[in-house]
């Protein structure tokens, strides 16, 4: 049968009309000052790092137990720090507040390139597997999904970085399991190990990466993969371990975890029903911490008993990478509501990785259309209360209580279906899926 050409497809027009549409979207709201503290603090450490060198960004907080990135983040900022630092400096002489304005802009462009990239990684992947309309559908879905732009364009926050490595893990994950190519199984763990260097928190996906890999049942294969992993995170730290800065270590693996001990500060989840609360105060004996991760454990065994016997090797590559989106948006959606320590953009990478399952199966759709406007929802709720105290951020009024918990019974609601229809989403795929390419 004769192969369809990617430009017929996705005609040209079409994909410049909507990625055009989508960075000018996001150009449009990045001179905005969402959080300035946080953009302030982040766009010091790439000019400090552009300057005195990467292996010194520790000497910023030295003293403090204020928790850093972990490495590629400030690689990748220091470098776009070095390529604009002289125009921005000339423009500062003659025009301060516009230099100030295009400093935001040029710092939130890390993150709206992997937007970008997130969507085209989308739109190339469905080109694949669907037919029209799908592959350009599902990446205008997740270009203008409202939660997707406003934490990279409004916020000026880096999670579009680590949620589109994720998004790649979990691809080549789905990919490995379509015929046992134990090549893509070795490039879900270097995505890992890219994506955990962006951000800790991208350790959420260990469980689901690290039962399927062993799964496989070829020793030789899971050790690889893993070590494949290990060395792509050592290579990133190497800067760091050469030159024996262990109080960087410190700040990123030791302050990062106890620098926040609230239950949680600004996430709609199970937490936010309740006043803010440190997460070790007890119920009949047990932490709020300790509940969190009881029920994250037991949602966890419960997604991974029943992807078992539906993940088999050989089985049609579009049916298999279907059930690894779904188990991989599962295990986002199920920790982000029941951890405590949850910020609202911990729910970003589950927003690729539903608009694509979705796109596969239909009876995926709603849940991704309600989770996504729910994160929206929750970031426009953050940002009206930039000016609250942290311990009071959920109670500034009888407003922001309403949305909190409106927001909160939502997201509950949605896992609630998603969880009781987790056997009918990991086994065939719904009549009137969306068709695959001829």
């Amino acid at each position: 049968m004769r192969r369809t050409g990617f430009f017929q497809i996705v005609p040209p027009w079409q994909l410049l009309l909507v990625f055009g549409a989508a960075f000018f979207l996001r150009l449009f709201f990045a001179p905005l000052q969402g959080f300035s503290w946080d953009v302030k603090d982040l766009v010091q450490r790439d000019q400090y790092a552009a300057e005195h060198g990467v292996t010194h960004i520790a000497d910023l907080v030295a003293g403090t137990s204020i928790p850093l990135y972990p490495p590629l983040a400030i690689y990748q900022g220091a470098v776009v720090d070095r390529i604009f630092a002289g125009r921005l400096a000339r423009l500062g002489t003659q025009y301060p507040q516009v230099a100030e304005v295009w400093t935001r802009v040029r710092f939130k462009l890390l993150a709206i390139s992997y937007d970008l990239l997130t969507g085209l990684i989308i739109l190339l992947v469905l080109t694949q597997i669907t037919a029209p309309p799908w592959p350009l559908w599902g990446a205008a879905l997740y270009l203008f999904n409202p939660g997707v732009w406003i934490d990279s364009a409004w916020f000026g926050q880096i999670d579009a970085v680590h949620s589109c490595y994720m998004f790649l893990c979990v691809l080549c994950l789905g990919i490995a399991w379509g015929g046992q190519r134990d090549g893509w199984l070795i490039a879900a763990w270097v995505m890992f190990g890219l994506a955990t260097c962006a951000k800790l928190q991208s350790i959420l996906i260990l469980p689901l990466l690290g039962w399927a890999t062993l799964l496989r049942r070829n020793a030789t294969v899971i050790v690889g993969s893993a070590l494949a992993g290990l060395v792509t995170i050592v290579a990133l730290y190497s800067p760091y371990l050469l030159t024996r800065q262990w109080d960087y270590l410190d700040h990123v693996f030791i302050k990062s975890f106890t620098f926040y001990h609230l239950t949680q500060l600004s996430a709609f989840n199970v937490w936010a029903l309740l006043p803010v609360l440190p997460a070790s105060n007890k119920i009949l004996g047990v932490s709020y911490a300790q509940i969190g991760n009881v029920l994250a454990l037991a949602s966890l065994g419960w997604l991974l008993m029943l992807l078992t016997p539906h993940l088999q090797p050989g089985t049609r590559q579009p049916d298999n990478l279907r059930k690894v989106l779904v188990a991989g948006a599962y295990e986002c959606v199920v920790l982000f509501v029941v951890l405590t320590h949850m910020h609202e953009r911990y729910m970003e990478p589950a927003i690729p990785l539903l608009v694509l399952a979705g796109c596969l199966d239909r009876r995926l759709r709603w849940l991704a259309l309600g989770i996504s406007l729910n994160y929206g929802l929750n970031l426009l709720y953050v940002l009206r209360q930039i000016a609250t105290p942290v311990d009071s951020i959920a109670v500034r009024n009888a407003g922001s209580f309403a949305i909190r918990v409106f927001g909160s019974f939502l997201n509950m609601g949605l896992l609630c279906w998603f969880t009781i229809h987790l056997p009918q989403l990991l086994a065939a795929p719904a009549p009137g899926t969306s068709p695959e390419k001829p």
